[in-house]
C-alpha cells in the first residue's frame, strides 16, 4: 500500500510541477489550460482537477471558470490560471532539497521537464512538496 501512496504522491507532484511551470510561462494574461497541454500520460489525468483545486486551496494561483466533466476523468478546462502575487513570492523562495538549496521555480521547472530523476534523489517528491508547503506557511 506504501508504494501505491508514493507514485500518488510522485504524480501529483508531477502535475503540480507542470501546471505551475505552464503558467509561469504563460505570464499573466488570458488562457485556458487543460490537461493535454501538460503533455502527460493518461495515468496522470486524474490528477490534474484535484492538483488545480489544491494549489487553488493553499492561494498559489487563481482561476475564472473550471469546466470538468464529472467523474474525476481529467476532461475539461481551467479558465484563465495564473499565480497569484503569493505564488510568485513563493515560487521564489530557496528550498533545500536533500544536500541542495534551489530556488523552487528551479526545482519545479526540472520536476516538470523530467530532469529529475526519483532514483537518484530518493526523498526528492517528500522534500519538495514539503518545501513547497513550509513556503506555502511562512
Amino acid at each position: 500500500m506504501r508504494l501505491f501512496a508514493v507514485e500518488n504522491l510522485e504524480k501529483s507532484e508531477i502535475v503540480i510541477s507542470k501546471i505551475l511551470s505552464l503558467l509561469m510561462e504563460w505570464g499573466i494574461r488570458e488562457c485556458e489550460l487543460e490537461f493535454e497541454e501538460l503533455e502527460l500520460d493518461d495515468e496522470f489525468r486524474f490528477f490534474f482537477f484535484p492538483c488545480i483545486e489544491w494549489l487553488t486551496d493553499e492561494g498559489v494561483i487563481r482561476t475564472g471558470e473550471i469546466h470538468g466533466e464529472l467523474g474525476g476523468t481529467g476532461c475539461g478546462s481551467v479558465m484563465n490560471p495564473v499565480l497569484t502575487s503569493y505564488g510568485l513570492n513563493v515560487l521564489g523562495t530557496r528550498i533545500q532539497l536533500g544536500e541542495t538549496e534551489e530556488k523552487l521555480s528551479d526545482a519545479v521547472k526540472k520536476v516538470s521537464a523530467g530532469s529529475r530523476s526519483y532514483a537518484q534523489f530518493g526523498d526528492f517528491v517528500g522534500d519538495l512538496l514539503g518545501g513547497f508547503t513550509k513556503s506555502i506557511g511562512s
